[in-house]
């Protein structure tokens, strides 16, 4: 069923994006570039903007929800199906709800794996990605492969243990690395969320974290303008990664795209200074989109 506000507000000719106390800057098309559209954002604010409601799911998307456990679950899941359609739209100067997204594994046929915009008159079709960890939701589009993950931290320290269960994803180098480190629930998320973004740009699925190795990474974050060039053993081409550093309190994350085979500057421009969406004060309006890849 269609969500009657916001049809009230597409009807009064308003952006079905916009509300008060939330500012989001006109969708336009943009020019070709490797810099993702990037947004950060908390459930609950991507859910209060007009047509954030499961009506924009696919009949896919749909069954998929039904799957979920928890109503907290299934929150994170519409927004961050949402905020997928949000920031393709701001790549195509289109509305939200007339993107449709597309999810189908290569291996069973099911309708899960790496999600895709369908086309549709014709024009320019971005490439998308999303993610979502307890409350937190997130979405990048590009005009090249692109994959974006955010983890949320554990409250405590990571005991052993938890190495362990990962350790089939880590390489020795990494693993090392983590125990070593003054802050291993940081480095092990981290390191988590940088291998999955490079996957999920790359299509090749989790088994390929583990012949991807990323220790000689700092475990910091990387520094803005400045994203780290990767090679991953397979794909034919660069990517250039970038840790999320705007987020929430406890969040880490990162973002990734492949960028066509340019001879590489250190200050070349790529996925940093994203912008999170977070509450606003009484006064302070929220921008739920940053102005990364808009070059016009």
């Amino acid at each position: 069923m269609r969500d009657r506000a916001a049809e009230r507000h597409q009807g009064a000719g308003e952006r079905p994006d916009a509300v008060p106390g939330v500012r989001v800057p006109a969708p336009r098309p943009v020019a070709r570039a490797a810099a993702p559209t990037v947004v950060v954002a908390d459930t609950r604010d991507v859910l209060a903007l007009p047509g954030a409601q499961t009506f924009v799911l696919t009949p896919a998307e749909t069954l998929r929800l039904a799957d979920a456990r928890t109503e907290a679950a299934r929150a994170d899941f519409v927004a961050a199906h949402f905020l997928a359609r949000l920031c393709a739209a701001r790549r195509t100067g289109g509305s939200p709800l007339g993107v449709v997204l597309l999810q189908r594994c290569p291996d069973c046929g099911g309708p899960h794996g790496r999600p895709r915009v369908a086309a549709r008159g014709g024009g320019p079709v971005p490439e998308i990605s999303l993610s979502y960890a307890g409350g937190v939701v997130a979405a990048a589009a590009a005009d090249h492969p692109v994959g974006i993950d955010v983890e949320r931290l554990p409250r405590r320290g990571v005991p052993g243990r938890d190495i362990r269960t990962l350790r089939r994803f880590l390489t020795p180098g990494e693993a090392g690395r983590i125990r070593g480190s003054p802050a291993p629930a940081d480095a092990l998320l981290r390191t988590w969320a940088r291998k999955e973004a490079l996957v999920k740009a790359t299509g090749a699925g989790l088994p390929a974290m583990a012949g991807l190795d990323l220790s000689d990474l700092p475990c910091g974050p990387s520094a803005p303008g400045r994203p780290y060039r990767i090679r991953v053993p397979g794909s034919p081409g660069p990517h250039e990664l970038t840790d999320l550093t705007d987020v929430p309190p406890g969040v880490t994350g990162a973002v990734a795209v492949a960028v066509p085979e340019v001879p590489y500057h250190p200050c070349s421009p790529a996925a940093s200074g994203t912008r999170s969406l977070r509450s606003p004060g009484p006064d302070e309006p929220i921008d739920t989109l940053s102005d990364q890849g808009d070059t016009s």
